[in-house]
């Protein structure tokens, strides 16, 4: 029983630096990530220019058709023709998803260490002055909404590599439908405005988590008051 209350209270020690230092710090560091020269708009050109750039063309042989009946057996030889044999991924895009992935595991971890932490404070239940009580299930709640948006994302992320792969087949396979070209450019912008805008929301799930248990900080701590336990 001692050391699961050492544990607990050291426990409880981690979590309240996570919010008070760790929090204001990820903020800072993602607002800077913003506004970086990374995640500019100036920045679609090359996100474009990289997309463009990943297609690779390499000269292939183009056999003729088989002969017919009527034509001699001795056909000649195929002639070399320039197509696209291979698709990179777009590197900006990559980059930047290899940079996000990691913030996006740490805010579902630092939303599970806070969800537990209220758990563990919340009192037995009762009857009347449950008000406390009310507000500490109300914030895991809401912990709990940005910890399942942040897991999307991870989906997302999934998401966009599969349907890249998906259409960068096609441009190998129909390496003259210029309408997957186009696709290909257009995918790769549109993640990267999702990691810009993505890079905004993280940084506002840390805001509205600090801002919420700032505000009841002592209710979540203490959800019942010492003077009206001692009624009961």
């Amino acid at each position: 029983a001692v050391v699961s209350t050492q544990s607990t209270g050291e426990f409880f020690k981690e979590v309240e630096g996570i919010l008070s230092d760790t929090f204001p710090q990820k903020i800072m560091e993602l607002d800077k990530l913003y506004k970086s020269d990374r995640l500019s708009l100036s920045q679609v050109a090359k996100v474009k220019e990289a997309s463009e750039s990943s297609l690779k063309e390499d000269l292939v042989d183009q056999p003729n058709p088989p002969p017919t009946k009527r034509k001699r057996e001795n056909t000649e030889n195929g002639s070399k023709k320039r197509c696209i044999t291979a698709v990179e991924c777009n590197p900006i895009v990559s980059e930047l998803i290899g940079v996000l992935k990691p913030e996006i595991r740490e805010v579902i971890e630092y939303c599970n260490k806070i969800k537990m932490w209220i758990q563990l404070l919340i009192p037995k239940i009762e009857d009347g002055n449950n008000f406390g009580v009310s507000i500490q299930e109300e914030t895991i709640s809401e912990v709990t909404t940005f910890c399942e948006f942040a897991k999307g994302s991870f989906d997302d992320m999934s998401r966009y590599f599969v349907t890249r792969g998906k259409v960068s087949s096609k441009i190998v396979k129909y390496p003259n439908l210029a309408d997957y070209v186009k696709y290909l450019t257009e995918l790769d912008e549109k993640q990267f405005l999702h990691i810009r805008v993505f890079t905004n929301e993280l940084k506002m799930i840390y805001c509205c988590l600090f801002d919420i248990i700032n505000k009841n900080f002592d209710k979540i701590k203490t959800p019942r008051s010492q003077m009206s336990s001692n009624l009961y």
